[in-house]
């Protein structure tokens, strides 16, 4: 498999496929709509009155001033007649991008991403064309991480029902599915308490553990440098005009026993990685919000604010997303985890912990994953080291040895900022889940505050008004996030990109302190001959 690969890999740097100029699709990471250096040189706003007036609009929907405040200009229509009494209409992406002031268009990433490809020099096409042989094994790491990622985030490896009898880790992934549906008893109640939960969950947790190691990394994730999706070479190479040479042999087969084995690998982490965001989440997942109190003692129920069991079934079903679901499965899992009343609308705090225990799962099972592939192939190994079958030998001199681990060292910690920080800062994952919220066309108290009296059961016995904002179901949270929050249907790849974009710039940065050093070199041995020749005068 090396032999095609590396042939791959030549092929195509040689035909410059590798044109990573990314959009917003499946590799995109970057929230803009146009490439780096359109975003760059775009302003903001266009100086008209339509334009203005929409951006006040704009403004006062994103800060959620109120529900009901502002008119857009979309042309989506609602779900169903009940939403047309108070329908707004949802601004479209481009519209949004055009006005800008809703969420950051450029940020210092992007600007130097411009800059970097600003100074690529005539026949260098992207910023892989400058890199080294030592940071090719980066970017090429970052590649075969991103294909795992984008397989598990699409379902791609799951929708073949016949993937189950080709595969032995499609097996390991029924057997474990089989065994997780049989874990539910439906002679004992669904809701079990926090120690039962614990325990079953201890279990499914160990179950995995000896399923990984069926899966060892010394064979699934050795290669992982080899992955490379052959649809971005074939999209780069009709978007160019350029003729391939690779031949049928050379191009990467996805469904190869290493790489198959690789994302089942990934989606035995994501599972555990559910398992202990569940046992984590506790608190939250059993905290009766302020809003649903609220409702219940106007409606003379009482209603306890910490409820002391959880759904079994849910949170099975929540796991067994993970195994063979994508990123809307999972989400969809973990509203009807939340939505504890069973009516399919959550309040905005349980909608936003739904987006954040999806993405906090995927982060964590992407790091154990990143550290494991690491640690199975030498970081600073030469690139003609992936042509050979056998796995290059671990450095052995004390100075390999410490240039190996830093390096190591530096790529963990860069990955864990990027994790911290893609969606946090670069996403503006809270803004959007506000904007999302706000102009959304919710259904329930039709799509307006309500202003409720509630009893003080306290010694005074006094009543107190109470502004309860309308719930949103999952299907009006879909509307908008199709819109404006794609980045859920692509969590593991949206930061795995950011991973690879951040890598482009920190090389970008050792080029140009080096350039920089070798023109002080240059300058001050000019000055040094000048003055030796007026001396010699």
């Amino acid at each position: 498999m090396y032999t095609s690969v590396v042939g791959m890999r030549t092929a195509a740097i040689t035909n410059r496929l590798f044109l990573h100029q990314r959009h917003n699709g499946t590799f995109r990471v970057v929230t803009t709509f146009e490439s780096m250096t359109s975003t760059v040189k775009r302003p903001r706003c266009i100086m008209s009155t339509t334009i203005c007036s929409q951006q006040r609009c704009f403004s006062d929907i994103a800060a959620g001033a109120g529900t009901t405040s502002g008119t857009g200009t979309g042309t989506k229509t609602p779900l169903d007649d009940s939403l047309v009494s108070n329908y707004k209409s949802i601004p479209t992406a481009l519209e949004v991008a055009r006005v800008g002031g809703v969420w950051a268009l450029t940020s210092a990433k992007r600007d130097k991403l411009g800059e970097l490809k600003a100074a690529l020099t005539e026949g260098q096409e992207t910023l892989d064309d400058v890199a080294t042989e030592e940071e090719l094994l980066d970017l090429y790491f970052a590649d075969g991480l991103n294909l795992i990622a984008k397989v598990t985030d699409t379902a791609s490896d799951t929708k073949n029902t016949e993937f189950y009898q080709i595969h032995d880790n499609g097996t390991i992934l029924n057997e474990f599915s089989t065994w997780l549906d049989n874990q539910l008893d439906p002679s004992l109640p669904d809701t079990v308490s926090k120690s039962v939960l614990e325990s079953k969950l201890e279990v499914a947790s160990a179950k995995i553990d000896n399923l990984l190691e069926r899966l060892p990394t010394d064979q699934c994730l050795v290669s992982v440098r080899d992955y490379l999706d052959p649809a971005v070479v074939d999209r780069e190479d009709k978007q160019n005009n350029i003729s391939s040479n690779l031949d049928s042999n050379d191009t990467f087969n996805m469904d190869a026993t290493s790489f198959q084995d690789a994302v089942s690998h990934f989606r035995l982490l994501l599972a555990k990685s559910a398992i202990n965001q569940v046992l984590k989440s506790w608190k939250t997942l059993t905290t009766v919000s302020d809003a649903d109190l609220d409702r219940a003692a106007v409606e003379g129920i009482a209603l306890k604010s910490d409820l002391d069991t959880l759904s079994l079934s849910k949170v099975f079903a929540f796991v067994q997303k993970n195994i063979s679901g994508n990123c809307s499965d999972r989400l969809t899992a973990a509203w009807n985890l939340l939505d504890r009343d069973g009516d399919g609308s959550l309040d905005q705090e349980e909608m936003n912990e739904v987006v954040h225990l999806c993405v906090r799962i995927e982060q964590e099972a992407s790091q154990a994953l990143f550290k494991e592939a690491l640690d199975i192939f030498p970081v600073r190994a030469p690139l003609s080291a992936i042509e050979s079958d056998d796995k290059p030998s671990a450095p052995q001199g004390w100075r390999q040895r410490r240039i190996e681990k830093i390096a190591k060292k530096n790529l963990v910690q860069m990955f864990q900022q990027s994790c911290k920080k893609h969606f946090e800062v670069e996403v503006e994952i809270n803004h959007r889940l506000r904007c999302i919220y706000s102009w959304a066309n919710k259904a329930d108290q039709d799509n307006k505050m309500k202003s409720v009296l509630v009893d003080d059961h306290g010694w005074s016995g006094r009543k107190r008004y109470v502004e309860l904002s309308p719930k949103i179901s999952e299907s009006e949270f879909r509307e908008v996030q199709e819109i404006h929050f794609t980045h859920l249907n692509r969590i593991g790849s949206e930061t795995i990109t950011s991973f690879r974009e951040n890598l482009w710039v920190l090389q970008g940065k050792g080029r140009e302190r080096k350039e920089l050093l070798r023109n002080s070199a240059l300058f001050l041995s000019a000055v040094s001959l000048i003055d030796f020749v007026i001396l010699m005068l």
